[in-house]
């Protein structure tokens, strides 16, 4: 008995060593991981140094990416490549497709072993832990964002990316050409509103929450709808008669009928200033709605000097 009970307590201060070892190799590599810690929307995230793979998961994020000189080893394209930038695709061509913005493929994120992800903190929030185990994932506002927070973003993607030179000289010359279009812009617009009319016969609205109406305030312009916590409000055509803008941006999809033919017959409709003052515009949707980045407002601009600085 005296003999057991001796090997049992070799044993257990066998099992105690090895324990203790593994606990300080675990420490170990823990403190062994090198890069930098990047604050963002969902935490703070040790990344590596000049990250080489990079997967984004937002047309903005990608467009803001490839505008610092970087090709995501992949990208989450809706399976849709014709809805990215062609000045984006030039830098990104040969990407691969991780699948949809809204539930992107974890095993194919998996197969390109990428060095760091960069998520919509929206929509991928569920997910980050999962994306997290992959690879250093840091998410930011871009689906539900405003101009600001676009702002924010792009240097955040920037101190990520290792390119905070170019960062700031992105935003810098975008800044400036900015200003140059509030000077272009003249007083007395009046009030503008953008829409895209539905299937429902409603008309489907960003308010001054979302992206492009809170450039459009930034930019000197008067938004029609304002709304501190919603993004987008439907309107029936009554409705947008009550708001009833100086301006009427419609954005419709290439393959879409145009709103304007549609509804020429609609009494409400042909009460709207806009309509009256032929100061409706049907513009792409992809570019005044889905593109949320400081290269889509860059290309942009001259769209903004036809329309307002008249």
């Amino acid at each position: 008995m005296k003999a057991i009970h001796k090997w049992i307590v070799i044993g257990l201060i066998v099992l105690a060593a090895g324990c203790s070892q593994q606990e300080g190799k675990s420490q170990n590599s823990q403190g062994d991981q090198s890069g930098k810690a990047v604050e963002h929307e969902l935490g703070t995230t040790t990344v590596p140094e000049n990250p080489k793979s990079v997967v984004t998961l937002e047309l903005g994020i990608t467009e803001t990416v490839a505008a610092l000189g970087i090709s995501p080893a992949g990208v989450a394209d809706d399976e849709r490549p014709e809805r990215i930038a062609a000045s984006t695709m030039e830098v990104i061509e040969g990407y691969k497709s991780v699948g949809a913005r809204s539930e992107p493929s974890l095993e194919i994120i998996r197969t390109l072993k990428p060095d760091l992800i960069i998520a919509d903190s929206d929509r991928h929030k569920a997910i980050y832990k999962e994306l997290s185990e992959i690879a250093p994932t840091i998410g930011v506002v871009n689906d539900t964002a405003d101009y600001p927070e676009v702002l924010a973003a792009t240097e955040t993607i920037g101190s990520a990316l290792d390119r905070e030179e170019e960062t700031k000289q992105l935003i810098a010359d975008h800044k400036t050409d900015v200003s140059e279009l509030k000077k272009s812009v003249p007083e007395g617009q009046g009030t503008i509103l953008q829409a895209q009319y539905t299937s429902s016969n409603l008309f489907e609205t960003p308010t001054s929450s979302y992206f492009m109406p809170s450039f459009m305030n930034e930019a000197g312009l008067e938004y029609a709808l304002e709304d501190k916590k919603e993004t987008s409000q439907d309107l029936t055509i009554e409705q947008m008669l009550k708001i009833n803008p100086d301006t009427l941006l419609l954005t419709k999809n290439a393959d879409d009928p145009s709103v304007v033919e549609q509804l020429k017959g609609d009494a409400l409709w042909n009460q709207l200033k806009a309509v009256q003052n032929d100061r409706v515009f049907e513009l792409d949707h992809n570019d005044w709605s889905r593109r949320r980045s400081l290269p889509a407002i860059n290309e942009r601009l001259d769209d903004f000097r036809e329309l307002f600085a008249k």
